[in-house]
């Protein structure tokens, strides 16, 4: 008779082995080092940064290291915001604390909070103990270091090969250590920074499979945090080619600005006028200060209001991929305008669904059923994907990284389930729900069949994408605690829910068909009127209950509960967009409470806009604004300045009394209200932008303008510079010249601003000559305003006028790049492409009493099909982890 095996224990290396294959979750392993470390702290406090508040005097690193929370939060005033920023330009060290801050691994509220215990004196207990408190603490740490992946033992290794020298035209150095110059293959460690000569340029691999492209003069270096990657760009220009990131994240650091990116390739510049990024494929996300911007695929933003936008194929045009990156571009745009003349669904003008959501809804949304759309939409793409060659090699990346693989397959599954489903999907939210209600109308009956064979599918392809169907409504109680998604069928209606208590209150009203108390809320009848003028797409926001239960008296942005801002007298946000006689039209309204007031009064009431005149219909961008009243709105910025800068008013005092100019009287109160800032005309060499204003008393601002001249001169050193304002005379017309003289000069920055005073009006250009042209325009009506690509843009409503509007045209602004001597036939062929299918744009903005209104064409505010089929980084793939993880 055998013996029963006896149980051996494990070794340590198996149990090692064990904790290493064990899944542990990002989030759960941070936790687990935040505890640790807060543990630790808070029993031996440790030398830290002291915290911002108590830095009266800046001395080194240490003091500019306890401001950067500050200055990452907004919370530090503009002097010493410009010493950070200026520090942080020459000092390696800070910058990695800035990169430390940024990616969490020292977060800005753990430096304050340990900034006071840094002080005190540590107790003899507490030397005892310190020994004892390190080896646990690396004990704990070691652990977290195999659970997580290996990326504590890489910190505690020092740096390692986070990229390599793939190839180098011309010379590539390293700029740390001991410096020189390294050729191919080349291995390029954490915070070694490379650089390349005049006339030079490399590509450089990272370890994640990402490409870096460098221009001449260009240099970065790179560091490596727990989950993201970030590549500190110093100066010059790169083009990145991000490999698929998975949970972490690679991002682009310049001095003013933080890129991030999963999988996509976009261009950055960076000089002394600021940053301009650029994209080509996939969607990107640009953080500056508090502002965060998504950009897509031929969009592009700039740091600094100086720095004029240019084509993306000229950010691009160094690069040695160039015809690759200006064929897609030219692809996608192509594919944009197929999109845009896809139908949409017929407007709904009633919806029984509306009636049903619980009494307390404070988020609705209404979807209509775009099965089809969406199936046409991407036959669409796999055609132009057969015809181009360019769109084949990027479809075989998306594939190979993961991004398509699943796409015909998820785009199937969402056919399959419209056409079970009626006219439209509604989404609902509660305030005490943390996930949504989802409500729909049937088209057949054997919807039930396949949602239960969806459920089986699903439990062998590992989407863990759990649901449950319920029959008896007095079942739903038990089911409260699972994590499935709960399925309701009744009366040829259908509810989900991850929430059990969302379906008991539905439940009965499905049974009887009848109305929730929701319909007597004034909420509901400012939807229900959103149904009678049509809908489409329909997304609406109750923004008095989600401020009252998100964003606490005490709590949230202190501009929301700033009664001087106006924003707490918000009301409902009403989103919608729908095709009307083949055009798609989008509107967005936010209705306040009261009359507007404080920054929410900034815009006036639609009017007339004469400084627009001055436009021409060749122009690439225009903006135009009416507000109220210029010196009201002064001394409500001033207001607002002094609450968050105690010494603001006295520094303006001091600024009034060096220049003999009252800013209320002699700046805002000369101006009438109307402001207009174009470019128009050719953006190369030199911009060709032009600012038109409205003023009450020209006379007097030129006058005003004297006096900050000459104050100026009276304290500029050589350094600086000085200005040099000299006048005219004309064709009856006296015209004002101001040349900004300095020692050296930044390339691309303005010399001369030239400017005249037209019927009431102050018109700024770099030229005199297109100050002319300008002229001549208006008074021969050739205008913006006149133009049938304006026109036709504009939103059909009932205002004559509007109050705000934003124009451009990509297309102009590519007018003159097929003349760039170094690029091929190809090249040239694929701009053209490009400069055909991208069009003009226009937004309007309207300020009515108590809501401001904002209309275009086209687009749901720039979510379109691209996103829906993941060409714009934010495709089916990437919406359905959101679905599936709704509960969490």
């Amino acid at each position: 008779m055998s013996q029963p095996k006896q149980q051996r224990d494990p070794s340590l290396s198996e149990l090692i082995n064990e904790l290493r294959r064990d899944d542990v979750s990002d989030q759960v392993v941070e936790q687990s080092a935040d505890r640790v470390w807060a543990g630790l702290r808070e029993r031996f406090p440790a030398p830290v940064m002291a915290a911002s508040a108590d830095v009266e005097k800046i001395r080194g690193c240490a003091d500019f290291q306890a401001l950067l929370p500050a200055y990452l939060s907004g919370g530090l005033s503009a002097a010493r915001a410009a010493l950070v920023e200026d520090h942080l330009h020459g000092c390696v060290a800070c910058r990695h604390a800035l990169g430390e801050a940024r990616q969490g691994v020292r977060p800005a509220a753990r430096l304050n909070a340990e900034a006071a215990a840094s002080r005190k004196t540590t107790s003899t207990r507490s030397k005892w103990m310190m020994p004892w408190a390190f080896a646990t603490g690396m004990v704990i740490i070691g652990l977290i270091g195999f659970l997580g992946g290996g990326r504590w033992a890489k910190m505690l290794r020092g740096s390692e090969a986070q990229a390599a020298v793939l190839s180098a035209d011309g010379t590539l150095y390293l700029d740390s250590g001991h410096g020189g110059e390294i050729l191919p293959g080349r291995s390029i460690r954490e915070d070694e920074e490379v650089r390349t000569a005049k006339a030079s340029s490399a590509l450089i691999r990272m370890v994640d499979g990402s490409t870096i492209e460098m221009d001449q003069r260009t240099s970065f270096w790179i560091s490596k945090g727990w989950r993201d990657t970030t590549l500190h760009l110093q100066r010059g220009s790169i083009i990145v080619r991000a490999a698929k990131q998975g949970r972490g994240r690679l991002e682009v650091a310049t001095r003013d600005c933080l890129v991030s990116v999963k999988g996509t390739i976009f261009a950055v510049d960076e000089g002394m006028k600021g940053a301009r990024v650029s994209v080509i494929q996939g969607e990107v996300e640009v953080e500056q200060g508090r502002k965060t911007q998504f950009l897509h695929p031929g969009e592009q933003v700039s740091t600094e209001s100086d720095l004029a936008p240019v084509p993306v194929s000229y950010s691009v045009s160094w690069s040695r991929n160039r015809s690759e990156y200006l064929e897609l571009l030219g692809e996608f745009a192509a594919l944009h305008k197929q999109f845009e003349s896809l139908p949409g669904p017929a407007p709904r003008y009633t919806s029984d669904l509306l009636n049903m959501v619980p009494a307390d809804t404070m988020f609705y949304a209404a979807i209509p059923n775009m099965g089809s759309t969406l199936t046409e939409a991407n036959r669409l793409l796999q055609e132009r994907i057969q015809q181009s060659a360019v769109l084949q090699a990027w479809w075989a990346r998306q594939q190979a990284s993961g991004g398509a693989s699943k796409e015909p397959e998820l785009i199937d599954r969402l056919r399959s389930f419209s056409d079970y489903l009626g006219d439209e999907i509604v989404v609902a939210m509660t305030p005490d729900a943390h996930s949504p209600i989802v409500l729909a109308e049937l088209r057949r009956p054997d919807f039930r069949a396949f949602i239960q064979q969806q459920i089986s599918g699903n439990k062998g392809d590992g989407t863990h994408f759990q649901m449950q169907i319920i029959d008896n409504p007095s079942l739903l109680s038990r089911a409260a605690g699972t994590n499935a998604t709960l399925v309701y069928f009744r009366n040829n209606l259908v509810a989900m829910a991850a929430d059990a208590r969302q379906l008991q209150m539905v439940a009965p009203l499905m049974e009887s068909r009848t109305s929730s108390g929701f319909t007597s809320t004034p909420f509901y009848s400012a939807i229900r009127q959103a149904y009678q003028a049509g809908a489409g797409l329909l997304i609406c926001a109750d923004m008095e209950q989600i401020l009252a239960h998100s964003v606490g008296h005490k709590e949230g942005p202190s501009l929301i509960r700033d009664e001087r801002t106006g924003l707490a007298d918000m009301r409902y946000l009403i989103m919608e967009s729908k095709d009307l006689s083949g055009r798609t039209e989008n509107r967005a309204t936010l209705t306040f409470a009261q009359p507007r007031r404080g920054l929410t009064a900034l815009l006036g009431p639609p009017s007339p806009m004469g400084t627009l005149d001055f436009v021409s219909p060749t122009a690439s961008f225009a903006v135009s604004f009416v507000v109220e009243d210029p010196q009201e709105i002064l001394q409500e910025l001033l207001s607002l300045a002094e609450s968050h800068d105690p010494g603001f008013t006295q520094g303006l005092e001091d600024f009034e009394s060096e220049t003999g100019v009252n800013v209320s009287q002699d700046l805002a109160a000369q101006l009438g209200g109307e402001v207009t800032l174009a470019l128009d005309g050719p953006i190369l060499p030199t911009p060709s932008w032009k600012v038109s204003a409205e003023v009450n008393d020209p006379a007097r601002l030129e006058a005003t303008i004297e006096k900050l001249v000459a104050s100026y001169n009276s304290k500029a050193d050589a350094k600086a510079g000085t200005l040099n304002l000299t006048k005219q005379d004309a064709d009856g017309r006296t015209f004002y010249t101001l040349q900004i003289n300095r020692p050296t000069a930044a390339p691309g920055a303005p010399t001369e601003i030239d400017y005249v005073f037209v019927d009431g009006n102050l018109l700024a250009a770099p030229s005199r000559a297109l100050l002319l042209s300008s002229i001549q325009n208006r008074n021969t009506q050739y205008t913006l305003a006149r133009s049938s690509d304006f026109s036709s843009r504009l939103p059909r409503d009932g205002f004559t006028n509007c109050s705000a509007l934003v124009y451009q045209n990509l297309g102009a602004m590519l007018g003159s790049a097929v003349d760039i001597p170094i690029l091929t036939p190809a090249e040239k062929q694929a701009l053209e492409t490009l400069k055909q299918n991208s069009g003009p744009s226009l937004t309007c903005a309207y300020g009515e009493p108590q809501e401001i209104t904002i209309a275009n064409t086209g687009n749901f505010f720039g979510l379109g099909f691209g996103p829906l089929l993941g060409i714009k980084g934010a495709g089916v793939l990437d919406l359905l982890p959101l679905l599936k993880g709704g509960r969490q």
